[in-house]
């Protein structure tokens, strides 16, 4: 198995045709066809299926393509760090943002990127804790901010801010900003929340469990955007961090109120796998991602945000 036999491989699996993929990697039909015949012999294992619509993965195409593109990822990511004479950043890195963060951190992150390292491509993929170390673990992004009590051996994870959750209420709903409500106080109310397992369900079932209160449910989405919607028309509450409600409050759409319990916090953190070679660029992203973070915080534009990072 060499790298040109993943290049051929990854080329056909987004192409589904053999002649388009030899156009793409420049060399001729034939020898693309004798790099797939070579992995399959070598693997044992067919994988494409030929058919009239062109070619598609088989079962264990599908399992070789994941290693392969990190394979090939980690390749491409060891050239750039080794043949840069200049010793400037340059390559691409993928960050993972939780969605509650998305609109306070990308923007604010994206600028100091293209402002520092003018030569990187800043991938930012957006989605909630569970998704983020999924994909952090497997390869496909390369760091991410994550809850800080989601465990993993494969990950170093490092706290930077702690949260509190707020209950959240459309306009007319009276909730005030300065009134702190017992777990008590809102057991009576129906709630529009993401389905378990979402981290946040969990924190939310957890406080209402350990006071023996039951976690009326209105709705289940796994959709920030919509799940504020349905707030915002009256179908329910929600109970989020305040940040993630920063421009609804300032288009006076929502009502919100401070719910004093232990269990109605969160921890962010910033994560990096730890199975496998963090590059320079990866770090310096990092440290920016950090940087930028307690920037936030300390503005105020992290809404309900306490730095508890050691930088």
């Amino acid at each position: 198995m060499d790298i040109k036999q993943l290049r051929a491989f990854i080329t056909i699996s987004e192409t589904r045709n053999i002649t388009k993929a030899a156009a793409m990697l420049n060399i001729v039909q034939p020898a693309v066809t004798r790099q797939i015949h070579l992995l399959e012999e070598e693997l044992g294992v067919e994988l494409f299926e030929r058919g009239r619509h062109g070619m598609s993965l088989t079962h264990e195409g599908k399992v070789l393509e994941g290693y392969a593109r990190r394979a090939l990822k980690e390749i491409e990511q060891a050239k750039t760090e080794l043949t840069s004479s200049d010793g400037a950043l340059k390559g691409t890195v993928n960050i993972g943002i939780l969605a509650s963060l998305s609109e306070l951190l990308s923007i604010a992150l994206l600028r100091v990127i293209k402002k520092k390292y003018p030569e990187v491509n800043l991938k930012i993929s957006i989605g909630y804790s569970g998704h983020l170390k999924e994909w952090l673990e497997s390869g496909d992004i390369d760091l991410a901010l994550i809850y800080g009590s989601l465990p993993s051996k494969f990950l170093d994870i490092q706290p930077i801010v702690r949260e509190q959750l707020w209950l959240i209420g459309a306009y007319d709903s009276g909730l005030k900003y300065d009134q702190i409500l017992q777990i008590q106080d809102i057991a009576e109310h129906s709630y529009i929340l993401p389905y378990t397992p979402h981290r946040l369900r969990t924190l939310i079932e957890q406080g209402f469990s350990r006071e023996n209160l039951e976690l009326k449910i209105a709705a289940e989405i796994n959709d920030l955007y919509v799940q504020k919607q349905m707030v915002k028309e009256g179908f329910g509450y929600t109970i989020l961090p305040l940040v993630s409600m920063k421009n609804d409050l300032q288009q006076n759409s929502v009502k919100v109120a401070p719910i004093a319990h232990p269990d109605f916090t969160r921890e962010v953190a910033l994560a990096l796998p730890n199975t496998r070679h963090i590059s320079k660029l990866v770090h310096a992203i990092a440290q920016e991602t950090i940087h930028c973070s307690k920037i936030a915080v300390e503005t105020k534009a992290w809404l309900g945000g306490e730095w508890i990072g050691t930088s």
